[in-house]
């Protein structure tokens, strides 16, 4: 199996309609904006992730107001997931930005998403602690997730 990265067309309707089937998916990645697709389609840094020309997830980062510096994040569909498609997904959008001149990349994790954790760590990210109270999704408490990066060179 081949794990591809490509930019999003106009055809990629239909992952992100089933992305926003999978109520986490949805919830993290806003997939019920309107212009879920144009966004992602005009984002440089947005790539669609196929296994042998299948579409099954997205990857994408985020520049921070800190130059080098960016935030990653991934979803693959349940029906992809636990084959390692993501961390390879998660290595092949590293080499891809630091080619850009990301020196830093950094991604958070909820406590109790262990398949994500290990997503990265497969993908050289490390473990750097823990952010109290930074996520707040809707009509949720705030809560804690882990820092995981990984610098250009790892």
């Amino acid at each position: 199996m081949t794990v591809r990265l490509r930019r999003f067309g106009a055809a990629d309707g239909a992952l992100l309609q089933e992305g926003a089937l999978d109520a986490y998916v949805a919830k993290i990645e806003h997939l019920d904006r309107g212009d879920a697709l144009a966004s992602r389609i005009d984002d440089a840094w947005a790539w669609v992730v196929e296994v042998d020309g299948e579409p099954i997830g997205a990857i994408g980062a985020r520049s921070r107001h800190i130059p080098g510096l960016a935030d990653l994040g991934y979803w693959i569909m349940e029906r992809a997931r636990g084959h390692g498609y993501a961390a390879e997904a998660a290595d092949r959008a590293a080499a891809l930005l630091f080619a850009e001149g990301v020196a830093r990349l950094q991604a958070v994790v909820e406590l109790w998403n262990t398949a994500s954790r290990r997503t990265l760590e497969k993908a050289r990210f490390r473990r750097e602690g823990l952010l109290r109270g930074y996520v707040a999704w809707p009509d949720e408490p705030r809560h804690d997730v882990y820092v995981y990066a990984r610098l250009d060179g790892d």
